[in-house]
């Protein structure tokens, strides 16, 4: 089996590349860059929790209302989880780390969330307060998750892709370290 560094050349992917230049080519060339590492996981299952949350949050516009609301956020969750994690991938090897963390993890959820409340704001969705807080949390959330396991050799798309049996026997050694990573860096830093 190829290694995913490997497959990272084969594709055209430096295996430790500076975060400034991989957000360039992600610019220039997103079809080659993101397109086959679109996570069709990642958007789905995003996008069922998303439409939930901005349904329910809705409902108090009426069913018809919170209905709009959901499958506005269905479309707009598929397309943005799937950027998300697309991203996560391209960047789990860049460097600076500190500051490829503030873009995966901060950065490019909040841009993703300012986009989501325009396509709400244009489609009259009435209660978005909730739903963006809720939504901007999941994706940090995720696409901070989804790069460490990607980091790891674990979910990944594209040429790179990870078969389902490999991803769910290296997951739970990924979620424990994801867990502990942020508690064992505080630790460093305090022992520092």
């Amino acid at each position: 089996m190829m290694r995913s560094t490997e497959k990272l050349r084969k594709y055209g992917c430096d295996e430790d590349t500076e975060l400034r230049a991989e957000l360039r080519e992600m610019v220039l060339h997103p079809q080659r860059c993101l397109f086959p590492a679109w996570s069709w996981q990642a958007a789905v299952s995003s996008a069922v929790f998303r439409a939930a949350i901005f349904f329910l949050t809705n409902l108090r516009a009426g069913v018809a209302a919170a209905v709009r609301a959901g499958g506005v956020e269905v479309v707009f969750a598929v397309f943005a989880a799937g950027l998300l994690g697309a991203v996560s991938q391209r960047l789990r090897l860049a460097r600076p780390m500190w500051a490829t963390v503030v873009v995966v993890w901060l950065a490019f959820p909040a841009i993703m969330m300012l986009a989501q409340f325009g396509v709400h704001q244009e489609a009259g969705t009435r209660y978005m307060g909730t739903g963006l807080v809720a939504s901007f949390a999941l994706s940090a959330i995720a696409s901070s998750f989804s790069w460490f396991a990607m980091r790891h050799g674990v979910m990944l798309g594209g040429d790179a892709s990870t078969t389902m049996t490999h991803d769910a026997h290296h997951l739970p050694r990924v979620v424990l370290e994801y867990v502990l990573a942020i508690p064992q860096a505080l630790l460093r830093i305090v022992e520092g």
